[in-house]
């Protein structure tokens, strides 16, 4: 089962890939856009989910992202252990961009035409603004539980897109 200990490299590469990534999320404050309008909103879309994007094409068509090449782990098949296709690829990242990209249209929805001297947040107001976020920092904390307690340290986006994470260091 060597082969499927991945843990460590798995968070070695992710910090790897959230530092190459980090230096491209800068770009944002150069731009000047209205805030609350509909072209901060789209933008702000857009930059949130580069990471997913960059992890989607890079496994789509090499199985890995740069931190999973230097880190020597590879994202494969679970049944055949051949490439993943950009269809999987996709599977492995569509339930945190949905996330991210609600919370962002809530948050437009919720603040767009607000006097924020007066403003007081309703119950459900709050539910509604941090519901994404925290379903997000849930589904994290599951995608950690799961990948601890299978026997190929398959997290639950592995299991929707029938993937698994190898080392490639070890036959």
């Amino acid at each position: 089962m060597k082969r499927f200990d991945t843990f460590w490299e798995r968070f070695w590469a992710l910090s790897i890939d959230g530092f190459i990534l980090n230096i491209i999320l800068q770009i944002p404050q150069f731009f000047t856009v209205p805030v609350f309008s509909v072209s901060s909103v789209i933008l702000e879309i857009v930059f949130s989910n580069i990471p997913y994007v960059y992890a989607v094409l890079m496994v789509g068509k090499y199985g890995q992202t740069i931190g999973k090449m230097i880190m020597k782990i590879k994202i494969v098949d679970n049944a055949t252990e051949n490439a993943v296709n950009y269809s999987q690829s996709f599977m492995r990242e569509v339930v945190p961009m949905v996330l991210v990209t609600t919370s962002i249209i809530l948050n437009f929805i919720l603040f767009s035409d607000i006097d924020l001297e007066n403003f007081n947040v309703s119950t459900l107001g709050y539910i509604l603004i941090f519901f994404p976020p925290g379903m997000l920092a849930i589904w994290s904390i599951l995608e950690i539980v799961s990948m601890l307690f299978d026997d190929k340290n398959r997290a639950i986006h592995d299991k929707i897109a029938d993937t698994v994470v190898i080392r490639t260091d070890i036959k």
